[in-house]
This record gives structure tokens, C-alpha cells and sequence, in this order.
């Protein structure tokens, strides 16, 4: 039986966590990912005090129903913007992971990112190379062990707050962030409460918990084998050049024998602990640590880089592979069609949104003394505007006349409210008990907006 199958290297017979010291051999992959990590820390770190069009370059304000994504404003109707925005991700998900498998985890989680690129190179700063963090671990405790450990959880709390301000941020914005950081905090219970749970929870993910969260927690580990085939792009180890595996061998053993040299610092590296060379495993998360520690053997000893190494199954065993597979098809043409109908959407929106609806008096119509007909509307007005903006109705009809409380009525900016309309035209005008009309919502920065209505009457 194959234990790796079965149970998770984090987990000993008892249940209880073993814990992963993690080498590091800066190699290609490394720098590679280094510059994406650092890349998209600063961008998390900047953009909430970047402005773009006068605006917050990414604000999420909740209370007030508003988002904001890089100087364009949406409201909470804009549920068709959300459905396709969500929908492009989740299958953007699918169409990567087909392609690459869990390139995601390895390269542009959050938890990856921060973990391997902020909190891991402080704990090697404060607590050494791994040889030195496992023997100060079995240490008794000391001065010098209290003092290590004290430093390091001291500043994991400090970058925790960061970027539990940060974003903060995001969701209330920088000017009232800043303004609640020099108040005091129960003049602002809400943003403190939750800045100080977020800050205990990236303290938690960061300080103890760590690769758990790729292994017990995240979901997307376990539906990935629905989305990855023999044709998917993962790191994998090349049996057939490795195996069988054993020590440096002389050169008269070296035709009874593969590559690997059992060296064991892919291992050694890995974040999650696992052994690359069984396989494609739950607890891979892609991230070409196996790759940069076996390239560096393979150097040394004087042989092919390569042994392990991003490639298709298929490949690695020697097998044809094919790139494009119905499923990546399929997905690439669902997602052009998100997006193309997200930008297609954005360039025909509207700032201002309206719907007649019939009122809600118990006769549709009123017949008036002088033998006008009446007809009560309900206007539903939607100013998605960043200003104030007034409004009034006409009609191209001539002798119809259109009645409001207040005209013209202002709406702030992203208010909806419903408007009373009513409709007052000669009883001539109807056709069977109808009549058709076009009424004008006019706007005053320009927006003129129609909408067609079937007003009735008695059909005589």
C-alpha cells in the first residue's frame, strides 16, 4: 500500500502535526516567483492609496452598495457585472488548472505569497537555516530560545496588522482608515474589532498553522483531479530517467542506475513535505522548490537538469501529449464570452437606469369629469452617477401630460428611488381600452433615456 495515499505527511500515525522545516535552494524558479511575489505585495499594499479618475483605485464599500475597480464605479444593481466577473474567475480557475494545474497555489496565492516571500525569510533571519530552527525547537527553553521566538511572533503580529489594515482599506477607504487610526479605537468599535480578528487569524495562518491550510482547509485541492488530466502542466518527477534511484555511484555502477541520487533535498525544500518523486499528491501545490533543488544536484553531480521539472504526464512517461484538449477549448471559448460580454456591457452602461412599472391602486385607470383618462405609474430611477443629478419626464405625444410631485426630482449619487408618474391624456387617444406611449426620463447632465408603457382606459 502506498502510505503517501493515504495519509498526509503533516500528520504522524497518533493524529498529531509533524512539523515542516523547509530548506531553500534560490535557483530560477525561485527568483522567478520572487518577482511575482513582491510584484502583487505591492500591489495589495499600494492600490488603496492610488487614485485614479479623483477615486480610490480599488474600493469595496459595502454599506453604501459601491465598488470601485480603477476609476469605474458599479452599484449594487449591477448584479449582471458581478455575475460575469465571478463567473470569468471561476472559470479562468478551471481553464488554468487544466492548462498548468495548481500554477495558482504555487505562484499567486495569498498564502504562498506571504508565507514563502515575507514570514519564512524573517523566521530564517531570526532562527537560522532549517538545520538550526529544528534543533532550536527540540532546545529547552532559554533566554535565547524565548527571545528568538518572541522577536519573530513580535513581527509576524506587526505585518499581520499591516495587512489586516490594509485591508481594511479596501473596504472602508484610506481617508477614513487614517482618520480612525489617530482616534480612539471605541469611537470606531467595528473597523477595530474586525482589524484585530483579521490581524489574529494572518497571525495564526502565518505563525503556526501554515501548509495546513493547503492540505486540510483550501478546496481547491480537492476538486483539481476533476480538472487536471494526463495532459495537464504540473511539476513532475521523470521516472524513467531517475529510477532506480541510489546513492553517487562509480562510473562501472553508473548503467545499473537512474539519475536520482537519493539526495532527498527535494524533500528538504518542499513547503508541504511531501516526496515529489511519488507522484502527482493532494499536497503539491506546484511551487518549483523540487525543481530549483534538483537542478542544483544535477549540476553539481554533472548531469542533465530536467529530472524534475514542469511537464505533462504523459510526456514524462514518454508518451505523446497534446496542449489543446477539448476541455481547455471549451473553457477558453466560455471565458472570451465573459469577457467579451463584460467590456460589451461596460461600453452600452448607462448612468442612470429606469423602469415603469404600474401603480398600485386597485383600478388601473381613473376617468376623470372632463372625460380625460388618468393612469398611475411607478417609476423605478437608478443615478449611478458619482453627483447629484436632477430629472424630469416628457412624452413626443402631444396633449398628454405627465405629473410628479416634485419636478424635476433629485436623486444622489447611487440613490434608487421610486417615483410616483401620473399619466393624464383625452380618452380619444385609446384603441381597444390601450394606448401606447413613449415617456422621456431626461437627465441633467445629459442622460435622455425612453421607455414605451401601455396605458389604459375604458374600452368603449
Amino acid at each position: 500500500m502506498n502510505d503517501f495515499r493515504e495519509t498526509l505527511y503533516t500528520v504522524d500515525k497518533r493524529g498529531h502535526r509533524k512539523w515542516v522545516y523547509s530548506d531553500i535552494v534560490k535557483g530560477r524558479f525561485f527568483k522567478l516567483r520572487a518577482i511575482v511575489a513582491y510584484t502583487l505585495m505591492a500591489f495589495y499594499l499600494l492600490m488603496p492609496w492610488i487614485s485614479i479618475n479623483g477615486k480610490q483605485a480599488i474600493l469595496l464599500d459595502i454599506p453604501s452598495r459601491k465598488f470601485i475597480f480603477f476609476g469605474t464605479t458599479f452599484w449594487a444593481t449591477d448584479t449582471m457585472f458581478l455575475f460575469l466577473v465571478l463567473g470569468g474567475l471561476g472559470i479562468s480557475l478551471f481553464l488554468f488548472t487544466a492548462m498548468f494545474g495548481r500554477v495558482w497555489c504555487g505562484w499567486a496565492c495569498p498564502e504562498t505569497v506571504f508565507l514563502e516571500f515575507l514570514f519564512r525569510p524573517i523566521e530564517r533571519l531570526i532562527e537560522g537555516s532549517r538545520a538550526e530552527r529544528m534543533r532550536l525547537d527540540k532546545a529547552p527553553w532559554s533566554f535565547n530560545k524565548i527571545a528568538k521566538k518572541s522577536l519573530k511572533h513580535l513581527l509576524c503580529a506587526v505585518l499581520s496588522w499591516v495587512i489586516a489594515s490594509t485591508a481594511l482599506a479596501y473596504f472602508i477607504g484610506r481617508e477614513p482608515l487614517l482618520n480612525m487610526m489617530t482616534d480612539w479605537p471605541g469611537h470606531h468599535p467595528l473597523p477595530f474589532v474586525m482589524t484585530l480578528i483579521i490581524m489574529g487569524l494572518m497571525a495564526f495562518q502565518f505563525g503556526w498553522f501554515r501548509e495546513q491550510f493547503c492540505t486540510v482547509l483550501c478546496p481547491y485541492a480537492r476538486f483539481q483531479s476533476v480538472l487536471m488530466d494526463a495532459d495537464t502542466i504540473t511539476v513532475g518527477y521523470d521516472q524513467v530517467r531517475g529510477e532506480p534511484r541510489g546513492k553517487l555511484a562509480r562510473k562501472s555502477e553508473e548503467n545499473n542506475r537512474g539519475d536520482c541520487i537519493d539526495c532527498k533535498l527535494c524533500i528538504r525544500v518542499c513547503p508541504t513535505g511531501i516526496d515529489i518523486r511519488n507522484g502527482n499528491q493532494l499536497e503539491c501545490i506546484s511551487c518549483t522548490a523540487c525543481i530549483d533543488a534538483c537542478d542544483f544536484i544535477m549540476e553539481k553531480i554533472g548531469r542533465p537538469k530536467g529530472l524534475i521539472r514542469y511537464d505533462t504526464e504523459n510526456r514524462l512517461y514518454g508518451r505523446p501529449g497534446r496542449f489543446l484538449r477539448p476541455r481547455v477549448f471549451v473553457y477558453s471559448v466560455i471565458l472570451l464570452a465573459f469577457i467579451g460580454s463584460f467590456f460589451t456591457l461596460l461600453e452600452k452602461r448607462a448612468l442612470t437606469e429606469f423602469q415603469i412599472l404600474r401603480g398600485t391602486v386597485a383600478s388601473p385607470f381613473i376617468l376623470q369629469p372632463d372625460g380625460n383618462v388618468t393612469n398611475q405609474l411607478r417609476v423605478h430611477v437608478s443615478n449611478k452617477s458619482e453627483q447629484v443629478e436632477s430629472y424630469t419626464f416628457s412624452s413626443p405625444a402631444s396633449g398628454v401630460k405627465l405629473i410628479t410631485p416634485l419636478s424635476p426630482f433629485k436623486l444622489k449619487a447611487g440613490e434608487i428611488r421610486e417615483v410616483p408618474l401620473f399619466v393624464t391624456f383625452s380618452k380619444d387617444r385609446l384603441k381597444d381600452g390601450k394606448f401606447r406611449l413613449k415617456i422621456i426620463l431626461n437627465g441633467s447632465s445629459g442622460y435622455k433615456g425612453e421607455q414605451e408603457i401601455t396605458l389604459l382606459g375604458p374600452d368603449e
